[in-house]
């Protein structure tokens, strides 16, 4: 009986360790999962970057050319380098937004104000890698750009700290819900990079008990200007300490 009950332990141990093993390597697969979906940039984003420096060359404009090929490169580099990052600090991600928003500033000058501003409360925070870029992306083109009447598009990006969590709110003056819609039916190359944002946010809360959310909602407050308003929560620290 001593026998049999020893190697039933020993099975049970092994049982464990086998099972313990299988969830550190799913663990692990869902990380590999996410790093290379982080890794994925809109490749609409680089066609139209690329068509601007033709654009600008060919208008014999040197000067812009130069700067715009600079800080193009300058934002690929960033993107190379926290490509490989599970995580990043704030004031990372609002590097990365600093640039894409120059760049596409520069291509619609006329056409949008930005304004991004990390509050000292979540200075020390941590997030995925490009988690707002897909937001910022839909905020222009799904509503800024498709302003008329001569209106200017003004976008402003905060990061927050609140008790345990990071908040980011994505606001805009862009066209209202319906209109976002219709342009959403023409213009399909966000809708691909909104779901990937949505498959990331996914694959994280599967493995971790405190969640990300995602919202959004178009402001209609009586005397205010339209603004739509896009809200993530990421719990702080970023990743359950029995994991990391």
């Amino acid at each position: 009986s001593a026998v049999l009950y020893s190697r039933l332990r020993t099975r049970q141990k092994h049982n464990a360790q086998l099972e313990q093993q299988k969830q550190q390597i799913e663990q692990m697969n869902q990380l590999l999962k996410m790093k290379i979906l982080q890794a994925r940039l809109n490749p609409h984003f680089l066609f139209n970057s690329l068509n601007s420096i033709q654009y600008f060359i060919a208008g014999g404009d040197k000067k812009v050319s130069l700067q715009y090929i600079s800080r193009f490169a300058a934002f690929l580099r960033k993107v190379i380098n926290y490509g490989d990052e599970l995580s990043i600090q704030v004031q990372d991600e609002a590097s990365l937004l600093r640039e894409y928003l120059w760049l596409e500033h520069c291509r619609f000058f006329d056409k949008f104000d930005y304004e991004i501003t990390v509050h000292p409360s979540a200075s020390q925070a941590s997030i995925l890698p490009f988690l707002t870029h897909s937001l910022v992306e839909s905020a222009l083109y799904k509503g800024i750009l498709h302003l008329n009447n001569g209106h200017k598009g003004k976008l402003d990006i905060e990061f927050l700290g609140e008790a345990d969590s990071l908040v980011v709110k994505i606001s805009d003056n862009g066209c209202n819900r319906s209109i976002r819609q219709i342009v959403e039916n023409r213009k399909e190359h966000v809708n691909g990079d909104e779901q990937m944002l949505m498959r990331r946010i996914e694959l994280f809360n599967a493995h971790n008990q405190r969640k990300i959310t995602a919202s959004a909602a178009d402001n209609h407050q009586s005397g205010e200007q339209h603004r739509h308003v896009a809200t993530l929560e990421i719990p702080q620290p970023l990743f359950d300490l029995n994991q990391t």
